[in-house]
């Protein structure tokens, strides 16, 4: 009757360490995706001031 208590603990605690893994790896790719829109924005911008001093320039 022990052993069976102990697989019942043991397959619980690998559905628990799974669904860590999974958390974290949903974490991760969320931030990667925040920090890639970040990064296009700033670099959108960038392109708009230096059109915008060629105008200044050319004019």
């Amino acid at each position: 009757m022990k052993s069976n208590w102990i697989k019942y603990i043991f397959i619980i605690f690998i559905v628990i360490i799974l669904l860590f893994a999974i958390f974290k790896i949903r974490k991760d790719e969320e931030e990667k995706q925040q920090e890639l829109e970040h990064i296009s924005s700033s670099q959108e911008k960038i392109t708009e001031l230096t059109l915008g001093i060629a105008r200044i320039r050319h004019n």
